[in-house]
């Protein structure tokens, strides 16, 4: 399993509501850190579903690099680092109680990291699957996807249906995840994603469930109850979740379920993916609420 791209160091504060733009004191916040952005989020929840996955990005040479290393050792997370001399991506992540969220970019990153492109195009061809970010490091490795003999999962985030920079990503994917949370019809949007290479797009509607669309297929997924701790890496766990129960023989409302109940998972810990959670964990969320997962609707 190879991801490519992305990681940050992640400051997260977390408040009951989301400031509305007047000056205001808040006296509940908390803050958390932790690495983050949603190359990181998807190799750790690859990691805790039993894969032994590889995860290249770009970090500065400083403390905030040197933490994300840290950090994805700690989960059995091989990386590929190409290291630059600009400041590691660092997000501060303003976070309600309903998931609701504000994202400061503190630091970018190198808009234009080295690569050390013979090295990863050796992973790029001995891997399976490939996870791809939106990112800097990964938009300079397109060209390298070019032939490849794996599966191209990407994940376009709030993508707004029109935007030309996504292009070049959009015609290496053959699945494709995105929120609903910047298209007015998500629908048009995911069958003009199915035009191109794409033979399946996932729309992810946060509290609302998801929808799994193909060409034959719109299945719509509710939701999977949880209670709120932190909505990072939800999307992320949606995604690998997904594409483990299709790869393991699910199809369907049940692929979805387990997916669900994977980013109610994250949902409810301060890890984009929590450190003791399971597939068999998942698999046993879904046994334990059965209706949870029932009302979802399958048409052609």
């Amino acid at each position: 399993m190879l991801v490519l791209g992305a990681a940050s160091w992640n400051r997260m504060i977390h408040v009951e509501t989301l400031p509305q733009g007047a000056s205001a004191t808040i006296f509940d916040a908390r803050e958390t850190q932790g690495a983050g952005s949603t190359g990181v989020g998807k190799a750790m929840g690859l990691a805790a579903l039993g894969y032994q996955p590889t995860l290249h990005c770009a970090l500065g040479r400083d403390d905030h690099g040197a933490q994300v290393i840290a950090a994805c050792a700690g989960r059995g997370i091989s990386l590929i680092v190409d290291e630059h001399d600009a400041a590691t991506p660092h997000h501060l992540n303003i976070m309600d109680q309903l998931g609701g969220r504000y994202s400061l970019f503190l630091s970018n990153g190198a808009p234009d990291p080295p690569i050390n492109e013979p090295r990863i195009a050796e992973q790029i061809a001995a891997a399976d699957t490939i996870f791809l970010s939106l990112c800097a490091s990964s938009k300079k490795i397109l060209h390298l996807l070019e032939g490849a003999r794996a599966e191209i999962l990407l994940d376009l985030h709030d993508y707004d249906g029109a935007n030309p920079w996504y292009e070049d990503f959009i015609a290496c994917a053959d699945v494709i995840q995105l929120s609903d949370v910047a298209v007015a019809d998500p629908g048009a949007v995911a069958r003009r994603l199915l035009s191109g290479r794409a033979h399946q797009v996932v729309v992810t509607k946060a509290g609302k469930g998801a929808e799994i669309v193909t060409a034959d297929t719109s299945i719509d997924v509710p939701p999977c109850p949880a209670d709120m701790v932190d909505s990072n890496g939800a999307g992320d766990a949606f995604s690998v979740a997904l594409w483990h129960a299709q790869r393991t023989g699910q199809s369907g409302l049940d692929a979805g379920g387990f997916a669900a109940a994977a980013a109610a998972c994250a949902i409810e810990s301060a890890d984009l993916f929590p450190v003791n959670v399971s597939a068999a964990d998942i698999a046993g969320r879904v046994r334990a609420h059965p209706q949870d997962h029932s009302t979802g609707t399958a048409s052609r």
